[in-house]
């Protein structure tokens, strides 16, 4: 399906809505609140805030409400799991982490999509991040189970950005937002169970964030979802799945700045988790260029 070719403004909004999701992982760390918990406060206030925004205008067809629903739920153990592995590891290995969400993208989409072409420039951009991880990763083994928890966010990521291509042609990015923000909820819901009994160390479910967590939750919910999520949405009516997602890999940059600056990540991270990083940003840029060109048609 075409659609009107991608602006030097939509590139711009693209790498601002990529700054704010690197901002999310900081208010991870900042936010004392188990992953699950965290993840459905996030969801519950973005979506009540997107209903109050919406009101009437949130009616659509019930196939399509029920499958915006479903693929709520994929967002929601995507943002658990990448929470999950900001508290086990830290923002910047989390955020490494993630890089790998290129790769899978441009495995998948010509799976997932029709009329999507395997297209071999995207491909060896995805295994150049891998590549770049992949030397992150040897000089940060200690970090192994949040490098492996924050990869499968990125496989999860990628399948509900490419589910997400179809429905961002015919419904509006704010109604997309609403409901994939309340099946995220519900799906969180569901596993606050799990929350409870494998994740506390045995002490439940931790349903009273502090009033700074709470102001930090609104911050989280209102500007890097409601606002970041729905602008993404609306890009995919002009953007591949591919450039909004390897467009991605600059979150370990932001992250991992934002994760010096407050946290004193830095001081666990050797010299080749800066090489790595850098390579990743020149990836990024290198990509953006190219993509620049020539329009790009969105199947």
């Amino acid at each position: 399906m075409e659609d009107s070719p991608a602006t030097t403004r939509d590139y711009l909004k693209l790498h601002f809505i990529v700054f704010m999701w690197g901002f999310t992982s900081v208010l991870g760390e900042l936010i004392d609140l188990p992953a699950i918990e965290l993840v459905l406060y996030r969801c519950v206030i973005a979506s009540l805030t997107l209903g109050i925004i919406l009101r009437q205008r949130v009616l659509i067809a019930g196939r399509d409400r029920l499958q915006l629903l479903a693929v709520g739920c994929l967002i929601g153990l995507h943002w658990v799991l990448f929470f999950l592995a900001v508290k086990i590891a830290n923002v910047s290995v989390c955020m490494v982490g993630m890089a790998t969400i290129s790769l899978w993208t441009a495995i998948l989409e010509p799976l997932m999509l029709p009329n999507t072409r395997f297209r071999r420039g995207d491909l060896l951009f995805g295994f150049a991040v891998i590549l770049a991880v992949a030397m992150i990763v040897q000089s940060e083994l200690e970090h192994w189970v949040g490098f492996a928890v924050a990869i499968f966010s990125a496989l999860v990521a990628a399948v509900f950005s490419i589910l997400n291509s179809p429905f961002a042609q015919r419904v509006r990015h704010r109604v997309i937002a609403f409901y994939e923000m309340a099946g995220a909820a519900l799906f969180c819901a569901l596993c606050l169970p799990i929350s409870a009994f494998w994740l506390s160390d045995g002490r439940g479910l931790d349903l009273q964030p502090s009033l700074t967590d709470f102001a930090y939750l609104v911050l989280l919910s209102v500007v890097c979802t409601v606002y970041a999520f729905s602008e993404y949405v609306e890009l995919l009516k002009r953007l591949s799945v591919f450039t909004i997602n390897f467009a991605n890999n600059l979150e370990p940059v932001y992250g991992m700045a934002m994760g010096a600056l407050l946290f004193a990540d830095h001081r666990s991270l050797g010299t080749s988790f800066y090489v790595g990083a850098i390579a990743i940003g020149v990836l990024v840029l290198h990509h953006t260029t190219l993509s620049r060109r020539k329009p790009v048609a969105v199947n």
